[in-house]
Protein backbone atom coordinates (compact mmCIF):
# COMPACT_ATOMS: atom_id res chain seq x y z
CA UNK A 1 0.00 0.00 0.00
CA UNK A 2 1.32 3.25 -1.40
CA UNK A 3 1.93 5.49 2.01
CA UNK A 4 0.84 9.40 2.00
CA UNK A 5 3.50 12.02 1.00
CA UNK A 6 2.90 14.01 4.30
CA UNK A 7 -0.18 14.50 6.48
CA UNK A 8 -0.69 17.55 9.23
CA UNK A 9 -0.29 15.26 12.46
CA UNK A 10 -2.05 17.55 14.82
CA UNK A 11 -5.52 17.65 12.68
CA UNK A 12 -4.48 13.69 13.03
CA UNK A 13 -4.75 14.11 16.40
CA UNK A 14 -7.00 17.05 17.12
CA UNK A 15 -9.74 14.86 14.66
CA UNK A 16 -9.33 12.01 17.40
CA UNK A 17 -9.57 14.28 20.53
CA UNK A 18 -12.65 16.05 19.09
CA UNK A 19 -14.11 12.22 18.81
CA UNK A 20 -13.27 10.63 21.84
CA UNK A 21 -11.59 7.87 20.74
CA UNK A 22 -7.41 6.58 22.32
CA UNK A 23 -5.25 6.12 19.56
CA UNK A 24 -5.53 2.31 20.12
CA UNK A 25 -9.54 2.51 20.04
CA UNK A 26 -8.65 4.57 16.44
CA UNK A 27 -6.39 1.83 15.06
CA UNK A 28 -9.04 -0.74 15.89
CA UNK A 29 -11.68 0.97 13.93
CA UNK A 30 -9.73 1.41 11.05
CA UNK A 31 -6.74 -1.99 11.03
CA UNK A 32 -6.26 -5.62 12.13
CA UNK A 33 -2.91 -4.49 13.63
CA UNK A 34 -1.38 -5.15 16.46
CA UNK A 35 0.53 -2.73 16.94
CA UNK A 36 -0.81 1.46 17.71
CA UNK A 37 -0.78 2.91 13.96
CA UNK A 38 -2.43 5.86 14.72
CA UNK A 39 -0.06 6.69 17.51
CA UNK A 40 2.89 6.22 14.67
CA UNK A 41 1.48 8.32 12.78
CA UNK A 42 0.62 11.14 15.12
CA UNK A 43 4.13 11.24 16.37
CA UNK A 44 5.07 10.90 12.56
CA UNK A 45 7.40 7.16 12.92
CA UNK A 46 5.11 5.96 9.62
CA UNK A 47 2.49 7.78 7.48
CA UNK A 48 -0.88 6.08 6.82
CA UNK A 49 -2.36 4.64 3.09
CA UNK A 50 -4.60 6.47 1.14
CA UNK A 51 -6.87 3.83 2.19
CA UNK A 52 -6.18 4.37 5.86
CA UNK A 53 -6.66 7.71 5.62
CA UNK A 54 -10.07 7.43 3.90
CA UNK A 55 -11.16 5.00 6.24
CA UNK A 56 -9.83 7.33 9.04
CA UNK A 57 -11.61 10.59 7.64
CA UNK A 58 -15.04 8.48 7.69
CA UNK A 59 -14.54 6.98 11.67
CA UNK A 60 -13.73 10.42 12.84
CA UNK A 61 -16.70 12.39 10.51
CA UNK A 62 -14.20 14.71 8.29
CA UNK A 63 -13.00 15.41 5.07
CA UNK A 64 -9.94 13.19 4.09
CA UNK A 65 -8.62 16.91 2.66
CA UNK A 66 -8.30 18.04 6.24
CA UNK A 67 -5.75 15.48 6.78
CA UNK A 68 -3.29 17.29 4.71
CA UNK A 69 -4.49 21.22 5.27
CA UNK A 70 -2.02 24.13 6.64
CA UNK A 71 -5.66 25.15 8.60
CA UNK A 72 -5.67 23.60 12.10
CA UNK A 73 -8.98 21.51 12.84
CA UNK A 74 -11.55 23.74 15.12
CA UNK A 75 -11.09 22.17 18.88
CA UNK A 76 -15.07 20.54 19.68
CA UNK A 77 -16.05 22.00 23.11
CA UNK A 78 -17.14 19.28 25.70
CA UNK A 79 -21.12 19.04 25.54
CA UNK A 80 -21.89 17.77 29.52
CA UNK A 81 -22.96 14.12 29.60
CA UNK A 82 -25.60 13.47 32.19
CA UNK A 83 -26.77 10.32 30.89
CA UNK A 84 -27.12 7.68 34.06
CA UNK A 85 -25.23 4.83 33.99
CA UNK A 86 -24.56 4.07 30.17
CA UNK A 87 -23.53 1.18 28.54
CA UNK A 88 -19.97 0.28 28.55
CA UNK A 89 -18.32 1.00 25.04
CA UNK A 90 -20.98 3.68 24.59
CA UNK A 91 -19.21 6.98 24.97
CA UNK A 92 -17.07 6.30 21.85
CA UNK A 93 -20.57 6.23 19.76
CA UNK A 94 -22.07 8.85 21.64
CA UNK A 95 -18.92 11.33 21.20
CA UNK A 96 -18.70 10.47 17.19
CA UNK A 97 -22.74 11.85 16.81
CA UNK A 98 -21.73 14.95 18.83
CA UNK A 99 -18.83 14.93 16.15
CA UNK A 100 -21.06 14.75 13.43
CA UNK A 101 -23.65 17.15 14.82
CA UNK A 102 -20.76 19.83 15.53
CA UNK A 103 -19.42 19.21 12.06
CA UNK A 104 -22.42 20.18 10.79
CA UNK A 105 -23.13 23.15 12.47
CA UNK A 106 -19.91 24.42 11.41
CA UNK A 107 -20.96 24.16 8.20
CA UNK A 108 -24.27 26.09 8.66
CA UNK A 109 -22.36 28.63 10.63
CA UNK A 110 -20.39 29.37 7.57
CA UNK A 111 -23.28 29.97 5.39
CA UNK A 112 -25.48 31.61 7.76
CA UNK A 113 -22.78 34.26 8.23
CA UNK A 114 -22.16 34.22 4.18
CA UNK A 115 -25.88 34.80 4.10
CA UNK A 116 -26.13 38.04 7.01
CA UNK A 117 -28.58 35.82 8.72
CA UNK A 118 -28.87 36.82 12.51
CA UNK A 119 -27.99 34.66 15.55
CA UNK A 120 -30.71 32.42 16.96
CA UNK A 121 -32.92 34.82 19.45
CA UNK A 122 -34.91 32.49 21.08
CA UNK A 123 -31.84 30.29 22.43
CA UNK A 124 -30.86 30.95 26.28
CA UNK A 125 -34.35 33.45 26.57
CA UNK A 126 -36.33 31.32 28.92
CA UNK A 127 -32.65 31.35 31.72
CA UNK A 128 -34.92 34.04 33.88
CA UNK A 129 -37.72 32.20 34.12
CA UNK A 130 -37.88 31.03 37.62
CA UNK A 131 -39.95 27.78 37.73
CA UNK A 132 -40.16 25.12 35.25
CA UNK A 133 -44.06 25.80 35.30
CA UNK A 134 -42.97 29.33 34.10
CA UNK A 135 -40.32 28.23 31.51
CA UNK A 136 -43.28 25.69 30.22
CA UNK A 137 -45.50 28.28 29.78
CA UNK A 138 -42.91 30.75 28.34
CA UNK A 139 -41.51 27.85 25.69
CA UNK A 140 -45.47 27.04 24.71
CA UNK A 141 -45.49 30.54 23.68
CA UNK A 142 -42.61 31.41 21.75
CA UNK A 143 -42.86 28.33 19.83
CA UNK A 144 -46.83 28.56 19.20
CA UNK A 145 -47.21 25.01 20.93
CA UNK A 146 -50.98 24.12 21.93
CA UNK A 147 -51.57 21.45 24.05
CA UNK A 148 -55.10 21.27 22.68
CA UNK A 149 -53.95 20.92 19.11
CA UNK A 150 -51.81 17.85 20.38
CA UNK A 151 -54.56 16.13 22.32
CA UNK A 152 -56.80 16.35 18.61
CA UNK A 153 -53.85 14.56 16.67
CA UNK A 154 -54.53 10.95 16.28
CA UNK A 155 -51.20 9.39 16.38
CA UNK A 156 -48.05 10.16 18.68
CA UNK A 157 -45.67 10.27 15.42
CA UNK A 158 -48.41 13.14 14.58
CA UNK A 159 -47.95 14.71 17.51
CA UNK A 160 -44.19 14.64 17.52
CA UNK A 161 -43.74 15.70 13.86
CA UNK A 162 -46.45 18.93 15.58
CA UNK A 163 -43.92 19.59 17.81
CA UNK A 164 -40.59 19.45 15.34
CA UNK A 165 -41.90 21.90 12.58
CA UNK A 166 -42.98 24.10 15.13
CA UNK A 167 -39.20 24.12 16.29
CA UNK A 168 -37.99 23.65 12.83
CA UNK A 169 -39.87 26.90 12.19
CA UNK A 170 -37.77 29.06 14.77
CA UNK A 171 -34.61 28.09 13.51
CA UNK A 172 -33.80 24.86 15.47
CA UNK A 173 -32.51 21.81 13.68
CA UNK A 174 -33.92 18.41 14.74
CA UNK A 175 -32.58 15.08 13.70
CA UNK A 176 -32.58 11.27 14.92
CA UNK A 177 -30.10 8.53 15.51
CA UNK A 178 -30.11 5.67 12.63
CA UNK A 179 -28.96 2.33 12.82
CA UNK A 180 -25.59 2.92 11.51
CA UNK A 181 -25.08 4.90 14.85
CA UNK A 182 -25.99 1.99 17.05
CA UNK A 183 -27.05 3.65 20.00
CA UNK A 184 -29.51 1.86 22.35
CA UNK A 185 -32.37 3.59 24.53
CA UNK A 186 -30.00 3.36 27.46
CA UNK A 187 -26.80 4.81 25.74
CA UNK A 188 -28.69 8.10 24.50
CA UNK A 189 -32.45 9.52 24.64
CA UNK A 190 -31.73 13.20 23.77
CA UNK A 191 -28.93 15.36 22.49
CA UNK A 192 -28.81 18.96 22.30
CA UNK A 193 -25.82 20.70 20.90
CA UNK A 194 -26.01 24.83 21.21
CA UNK A 195 -24.50 27.40 18.36
CA UNK A 196 -25.08 31.04 17.72
CA UNK A 197 -26.89 30.16 14.44
CA UNK A 198 -27.70 26.85 14.38
CA UNK A 199 -28.74 24.91 17.77
CA UNK A 200 -28.75 21.01 17.23
CA UNK A 201 -31.26 18.63 18.85
CA UNK A 202 -31.32 14.41 18.15
CA UNK A 203 -33.52 12.12 19.54
CA UNK A 204 -32.95 8.56 19.31
CA UNK A 205 -35.15 6.65 16.77
CA UNK A 206 -34.90 3.58 18.74
CA UNK A 207 -36.87 4.96 21.60
CA UNK A 208 -40.94 5.06 21.49
CA UNK A 209 -42.58 7.68 19.79
CA UNK A 210 -44.34 9.13 23.50
CA UNK A 211 -40.61 8.90 25.08
CA UNK A 212 -39.50 11.07 22.03
CA UNK A 213 -41.82 13.23 22.71
CA UNK A 214 -40.72 13.70 26.38
CA UNK A 215 -36.80 13.81 25.23
CA UNK A 216 -37.75 16.45 22.77
CA UNK A 217 -39.15 18.69 24.76
CA UNK A 218 -36.61 17.79 27.30
CA UNK A 219 -34.06 18.74 24.88
CA UNK A 220 -36.08 22.12 24.25
CA UNK A 221 -35.89 23.22 27.85
CA UNK A 222 -32.00 22.92 27.04
CA UNK A 223 -32.27 25.14 24.33
CA UNK A 224 -34.54 27.90 26.45
CA UNK A 225 -31.64 27.45 28.72
CA UNK A 226 -28.33 27.30 26.52
CA UNK A 227 -27.55 24.17 28.60
CA UNK A 228 -25.74 21.85 26.07
CA UNK A 229 -26.48 17.79 27.19
CA UNK A 230 -26.53 14.13 26.73
CA UNK A 231 -29.57 12.94 28.25
CA UNK A 232 -30.77 9.38 28.86
CA UNK A 233 -33.03 9.83 32.03
CA UNK A 234 -36.84 10.52 31.78
CA UNK A 235 -37.24 10.46 35.63
CA UNK A 236 -38.58 14.20 36.84
CA UNK A 237 -38.84 13.30 40.17
CA UNK A 238 -37.60 16.74 42.55
CA UNK A 239 -35.12 14.45 43.94
CA UNK A 240 -32.56 11.70 42.77
CA UNK A 241 -28.87 11.56 43.46
CA UNK A 242 -28.07 10.32 40.37
CA UNK A 243 -29.84 12.57 38.12
CA UNK A 244 -27.70 16.23 37.49
CA UNK A 245 -30.24 19.06 39.03
CA UNK A 246 -30.10 20.53 35.21
CA UNK A 247 -31.66 17.46 33.68
CA UNK A 248 -34.34 16.96 37.22
CA UNK A 249 -35.34 21.09 35.96
CA UNK A 250 -35.24 19.85 32.02
CA UNK A 251 -37.32 17.00 32.89
CA UNK A 252 -40.13 19.06 35.16
CA UNK A 253 -40.10 21.55 32.21
CA UNK A 254 -41.31 18.98 29.49
CA UNK A 255 -43.92 17.53 32.58
CA UNK A 256 -45.34 20.80 33.12
CA UNK A 257 -45.70 21.64 29.08
CA UNK A 258 -46.70 18.46 28.03
CA UNK A 259 -48.92 17.65 31.19
CA UNK A 260 -49.42 20.70 33.23
CA UNK A 261 -51.36 20.31 36.53
CA UNK A 262 -54.74 21.73 35.65
CA UNK A 263 -55.22 18.31 33.23
CA UNK A 264 -56.06 16.26 36.86
CA UNK A 265 -58.93 17.30 38.21
CA UNK A 266 -60.03 14.18 39.87
CA UNK A 267 -58.59 13.62 43.36
CA UNK A 268 -57.55 10.08 42.51
CA UNK A 269 -56.63 7.63 39.63
CA UNK A 270 -56.20 4.62 38.03
CA UNK A 271 -54.62 2.20 35.62
CA UNK A 272 -58.05 2.54 33.14
CA UNK A 273 -57.71 6.65 33.85
CA UNK A 274 -53.87 5.97 32.69
CA UNK A 275 -54.25 4.73 29.61
CA UNK A 276 -57.00 7.70 28.47
CA UNK A 277 -55.01 10.24 29.65
CA UNK A 278 -51.99 8.27 27.36
CA UNK A 279 -53.51 8.39 24.29
CA UNK A 280 -54.98 11.81 24.81
CA UNK A 281 -51.78 13.27 25.60
CA UNK A 282 -49.57 11.26 23.52
CA UNK A 283 -47.32 10.62 26.52
CA UNK A 284 -46.37 7.60 28.27
CA UNK A 285 -48.51 5.67 30.93
CA UNK A 286 -45.25 5.39 33.20
CA UNK A 287 -44.73 9.53 32.66
CA UNK A 288 -48.27 9.67 33.70
CA UNK A 289 -47.86 7.56 36.84
CA UNK A 290 -45.13 9.30 38.24
CA UNK A 291 -46.98 13.04 37.32
CA UNK A 292 -49.42 11.67 39.44
CA UNK A 293 -47.44 9.74 41.86
CA UNK A 294 -45.51 13.39 42.27
CA UNK A 295 -49.08 14.96 42.66
CA UNK A 296 -50.29 12.33 45.44
CA UNK A 297 -53.07 11.50 42.87
CA UNK A 298 -52.38 7.20 43.43
CA UNK A 299 -53.36 5.76 46.36
CA UNK A 300 -50.01 4.42 47.97
CA UNK A 301 -52.00 0.63 48.03
CA UNK A 302 -51.85 0.66 44.31
CA UNK A 303 -48.29 2.28 43.43
CA UNK A 304 -46.24 -0.29 43.51
CA UNK A 305 -48.51 -2.46 41.35
CA UNK A 306 -49.18 -0.02 39.09
CA UNK A 307 -45.60 0.99 38.41
CA UNK A 308 -44.38 -2.57 37.68
CA UNK A 309 -47.16 -3.35 35.26
CA UNK A 310 -46.83 -0.43 33.94
CA UNK A 311 -43.06 -0.91 33.32
CA UNK A 312 -42.82 -4.23 32.20
CA UNK A 313 -45.93 -3.42 29.41
CA UNK A 314 -43.35 -0.61 28.80
CA UNK A 315 -40.62 -2.86 28.25
CA UNK A 316 -42.42 -5.35 26.07
CA UNK A 317 -43.81 -2.47 23.61
CA UNK A 318 -39.51 -1.06 23.82
CA UNK A 319 -38.95 -4.71 22.45
CA UNK A 320 -41.75 -4.99 19.96
CA UNK A 321 -40.11 -1.45 18.28
CA UNK A 322 -36.84 -2.59 18.56
CA UNK A 323 -37.61 -6.00 16.53
CA UNK A 324 -39.12 -4.04 14.12
CA UNK A 325 -36.34 -1.26 13.97
CA UNK A 326 -33.77 -4.40 12.97
CA UNK A 327 -35.89 -5.82 10.93
CA UNK A 328 -36.11 -3.05 8.88
CA UNK A 329 -32.68 -2.26 9.37
CA UNK A 330 -30.95 -1.19 5.74
CA UNK A 331 -34.33 -0.17 4.59
CA UNK A 332 -34.74 2.83 2.49
CA UNK A 333 -31.10 4.43 2.76
CA UNK A 334 -31.83 7.79 1.42
CA UNK A 335 -35.28 7.89 4.08
CA UNK A 336 -33.02 7.01 6.71
CA UNK A 337 -30.95 9.76 6.43
CA UNK A 338 -33.31 12.50 5.54
CA UNK A 339 -34.71 11.34 8.91
CA UNK A 340 -31.62 11.41 10.31
CA UNK A 341 -30.80 14.69 9.32
CA UNK A 342 -33.91 16.47 9.88
CA UNK A 343 -35.99 18.34 7.34
CA UNK A 344 -34.53 22.11 8.22
CA UNK A 345 -30.71 20.42 7.38
CA UNK A 346 -31.89 18.82 4.24
CA UNK A 347 -33.44 22.30 3.00
CA UNK A 348 -30.63 24.42 3.96
CA UNK A 349 -28.34 22.08 2.17
CA UNK A 350 -30.55 21.56 -0.92
CA UNK A 351 -31.61 25.26 -1.14
CA UNK A 352 -27.90 25.92 -1.03
CA UNK A 353 -26.89 23.33 -3.99
CA UNK A 354 -29.51 24.97 -6.05
CA UNK A 355 -28.89 28.60 -5.46
CA UNK A 356 -24.85 27.57 -6.95
CA UNK A 357 -23.53 27.92 -3.06
CA UNK A 358 -22.19 24.32 -3.19
CA UNK A 359 -21.85 21.50 -5.65
CA UNK A 360 -23.37 18.46 -6.34
CA UNK A 361 -20.55 16.61 -4.66
CA UNK A 362 -20.50 18.79 -1.39
CA UNK A 363 -24.27 18.58 -1.33
CA UNK A 364 -24.07 14.71 -1.38
CA UNK A 365 -21.39 14.39 1.07
CA UNK A 366 -23.53 16.89 4.18
CA UNK A 367 -26.77 14.81 2.66
CA UNK A 368 -25.20 11.36 2.58
CA UNK A 369 -27.34 10.93 -0.35
CA UNK A 370 -27.07 12.80 -3.69
CA UNK A 371 -29.04 16.10 -3.97
CA UNK A 372 -31.72 15.53 -6.54
CA UNK A 373 -32.84 13.01 -3.64
CA UNK A 374 -34.54 15.49 -1.62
Amino acid sequence: MASVPTVNRDNLRIARENIGLSTTAATKQISASRKDLVAEWEVGTSTPSWSQISKLAKTYNISELLFFSNNAIERHRTVPDFRVSPHEGSDARVQKLVNLVMTRQAWLERRFKEAGYAKNALQGSGKNAKTPQALARFIAEKLDIDLSEIKRLSSREKALNYLVERAEANGIFVGKTVSYHRLEVNDLRGLFVSNDYCPFIVLNRRDALSAQIFSFVHELAHFFRKTDAISNSLSFRSSDKQVNPEEILCNQVAANLLLPDEAFKENSYGKKEIEAMSDAYKVSELFIFYRLKDLGKISKETQQYLETQIKKEMEENLRIKREKDDARSGGNHVNNMKDSNGDLFNRVVNNSYLDNKINYVEASRLLRFTPDQV
